[in-house]
């Protein structure tokens, strides 16, 4: 009996870690009602933008191409300057999506569930 209370201490102190993780994130503020049509913007442009690589809805098709649901939620930058610059065979995007845009994807990533 009590080698499954300690189990189950260890899963929900597990669980509110994963809570306490998801609350100080910048993913549940592109998540908020505030940014929906920010995200549905950033929806569209990886549609167009980025899918063929990336996977329909960001699961990935084999491409070799970075898994964006596991994308770190505190590396905006590194994303930005990513989809700006291009990185490693990825093509730089900054001359073609602007600003407005490449915020609008970062929203859209950041909203997907984790892996």
């Amino acid at each position: 009996m009590i080698g499954s209370c300690t189990t189950c201490a260890r899963r929900l102190a597990r669980a509110l870690l994963v809570v306490a993780t998801l609350l100080g994130s910048e993913g549940l503020r592109a998540q908020s009602p505030d940014n929906s049509g920010l995200v549905a913007k950033g929806r569209q442009i990886y549609a167009l933008s980025c899918s063929r690589c990336h996977g329909p809805g960001m699961v990935s098709v084999g491409t070799g191409a970075v898994d964006l649901r596991r994308f770190p939620l505190d590396q905006k930058d590194r994303f930005v300057n990513s989809v700006t610059k291009g990185l490693r065979v990825m093509p730089a995007w900054g001359d073609l999506l602007s600003p407005e845009q490449i915020e609008a994807l970062w929203a859209y990533v950041s909203s997907a569930p984790r892996l």
